[in-house]
This record gives structure tokens, C-alpha cells and sequence, in this order.
């Protein structure tokens, strides 16, 4: 259990067994933190109890809920990038659908864009010919990437190298003869004498 209780629901965590037997279940049951993923998103799910044909049944409201990277931390869910795959893991094989791709910028703690999910249909069909393939965007922009700023950093430099745009080091620098090197006092003797028989001649 979490130890803060902000993060606690009271839900219980129904899942039907078309859902546990089926395919896109299968493609994920490798990994536990997936998984944990998945049933935290169906205990988020509201319902309440409704009568149909004579018999009271559960019926959930199609609502869309966040669930930010803190708070999968504090369920000791998932690292923040296994996290993220995870949802992406979960848009990918049909059980959760993006309603708002939030963003990586927040002008401050109180006004975090979150990204909204709701749970979706679509793994009934996964597999088939007949499944919606809906794939999760990218929260940050392709800058903040690392692998992409490494490729971009390679060209960069290779660009400068066949340039030669490279900074030389101090002990790369030509020594430059417009340098004047200090004369000692043996020099100004020498010169003054020459000077001295210059006239005499």
C-alpha cells in the first residue's frame, strides 16, 4: 500500500474474464509493472449500481482520469520512462485511449498539464483485422529526447571537424612573430657599441 494516503482508492478492482483471456491481456502479462499499471487504471474507473431487465448490475461512467508519474512512484509501480511505456504499452494493445496528451512544460507546480486517459474497448479486437491502432504521443519534444540530442551532438561535432571550426588548444596555437620578445641588457650594450662606431666611421 502507498504510504501517502492522497493516493489511496477505496475501489474494488473488477476485471471480466474476456479481458484476463484475451490476447492483448496475454501480450502484457510478461511484465508485472504493466500489469500493475492496468489494474490501477481499472480501480480509477467510477461506477455505480443500476437495475437492467429486473436486476441490479455495475455500470461505469466513461470518464476520464490522470495518473501522473508521482503517483505511480508512490504505488511503487514503475520507474518514470517503465511508467511511461507502460501507458504507451496499454494504448498500443487497446485498453486505454489518450483524451488530452499533456505537456512537458508547467509554468509552475500548481498548473501541471497531465496527460487524461480513459479505458477503452478496443482489445476486444486486438489482433484482428478489425482493431483501431492508436499509438501514444510523445509528451516532450523531440529536443529532450536523448537519443536523438546524441545523434545530433555526433553531427555536430563532425560537421565542425571537416570545418575546422574546432577550438585549438593553447598548445595548438601558432606562436605568432609579431610578438616583440624582450631585449636583455647584453643586447642594448651590443647595439649602443655598433651605434658608437657607426659615428667614428
Amino acid at each position: 500500500m502507498p504510504e501517502d494516503n492522497k493516493y489511496k482508492i477505496r475501489n474494488q478492482i473488477w476485471i471480466e474474464a474476456a479481458m484476463f483471456y484475451s490476447e492483448a491481456y496475454q501480450s502484457i502479462k510478461k511484465s508485472s509493472s504493466a500489469i500493475n499499471t492496468l489494474l490501477r487504471c481499472l480501480q480509477k474507473r467510477k461506477w455505480g449500481r443500476a437495475k437492467f431487465h429486473g436486476k441490479k448490475q455495475n455500470v461505469y461512467y466513461d470518464e476520464g482520469f490522470i495518473f501522473p508519474y508521482t503517483e505511480a512512484k508512490a504505488l511503487n509501480i514503475s520507474g518514470t520512462t517503465q511508467h511511461w511505456e507502460n501507458l504507451r504499452k496499454l494504448v498500443e494493445v487497446g485498453f486505454l485511449d489518450v483524451v488530452h496528451q499533456g505537456g512537458w512544460y508547467q509554468k509552475n507546480e500548481r498548473e501541471k498539464d497531465y496527460s487524461v486517459y480513459k479505458l477503452s474497448d478496443r482489445w476486444r479486437k486486438y489482433n484482428t483485422p478489425e482493431f483501431i491502432i492508436i499509438e501514444k504521443p510523445k509528451a516532450l519534444p523531440d529536443s529532450f529526447h536523448i537519443q536523438k540530442n546524441i545523434t545530433k551532438k555526433k553531427l555536430k561535432v563532425t560537421s565542425l571537424e571537416r570545418s575546422g571550426q574546432l577550438r585549438q588548444s593553447e598548445g595548438d596555437k601558432a606562436k605568432s612573430t609579431k610578438y616583440r620578445l624582450r631585449q636583455s641588457e647584453g643586447d642594448k650594450t651590443a647595439i649602443k657599441n655598433r651605434q658608437s662606431l657607426a659615428i667614428t666611421a
